[in-house]
């Protein structure tokens, strides 16, 4: 299992008020991630400067490169600001079903703003599908079915960046019931 796969210390429970007021803090944090991507990674920098003697160091520092990973993916940010997120990411243990969370991120990102970054993801995608099977049942059933769902969003995002027409949304149950 290669590093980013193996999984590192736990984090904090938010009973320790120190991991409760980071997270609370990072959230916070997160709301400029989308229009201000500079004073949101300053923040990042603050936050664990702040924190650096409260927390333990792995939990921190994962938690926070997660952070700018995903608000990077979220908000559409560059190829080159969400590689480095993701190169800053991935030299952290992240374990299975994280590290399967981040590459399914990626994967939808690619699909959308960064077509030549596909293979890179889709060989993540893949790395976490091969690693699922150390899952116990129900984290891999989770697991498989965001996967399914990412699938999805991929296709959908690589039809309309070719030009075609997407497909229709798949009717509810309720609707196939009538």
């Amino acid at each position: 299992m290669s590093w980013p796969l193996k999984a590192g210390p736990a984090d904090p429970s938010f009973h320790h008020e120190p991991w409760r007021e980071m997270t609370l803090e990072r959230e916070a944090n997160s709301a400029l991630a989308e229009h201000r991507w500079s004073r949101f990674r300053q923040g990042l920098k603050r936050l664990e400067r702040k924190y650096a003697r409260r927390i333990p160091t792995v939990p921190l520092r994962r938690a926070l490169a997660e952070d700018a990973f995903h608000c990077a993916t979220h908000s559409q940010q560059s190829p080159r600001v969400v590689r480095a997120a993701l190169r800053e990411l991935l030299t952290h243990p992240l374990g299975v079903e994280r590290y399967g969370f981040a590459a399914a991120e990626y994967w939808k990102w690619a699909a959308r703003v960064s077509p030549s970054d596909l293979p890179t993801a889709e060989h993540m995608v893949e790395q976490a599908r091969h690693a699922m099977t150390s899952l116990d049942p129900l984290a891999r059933e989770n697991l498989e079915r965001m996967l399914r769902a990412c699938e999805d969003e991929v296709r959908e995002a690589l039809t309309l960046k070719a030009g075609a027409a997407p497909e229709p949304p798949s009717r509810s149950r309720k609707e196939r019931q009538r």
